[in-house]
């Protein structure tokens, strides 16, 4: 995929703010269903981002345990 990499830090706060609509007592169900959708989009963004972060992590441990630079 050509995606631009989304701001982790932004995508979470997003992802509470969603979370604490869903707190409410007055939810309006359209309005529920677009943000559960959305939530569940970031959800994604957020996991495949942090296993790109864990791949460069390895990536950069693996090249200074052997020694190269």
């Amino acid at each position: 995929m050509a995606d631009k990499k989304i701001n982790f830090t932004e995508s979470y706060k997003e992802l509470e703010k969603i979370n604490e609509w869903f707190q409410s007592e007055n939810i309006n169900l359209d309005e529920a269903l677009e943000k559960y959708e959305r939530g569940l989009d970031l959800i994604k963004k957020c996991k495949e981002r942090l296993k790109e972060a864990e791949n460069k992590f390895e990536e950069i441990k693996s090249k200074y345990a052997s020694g190269d630079e």
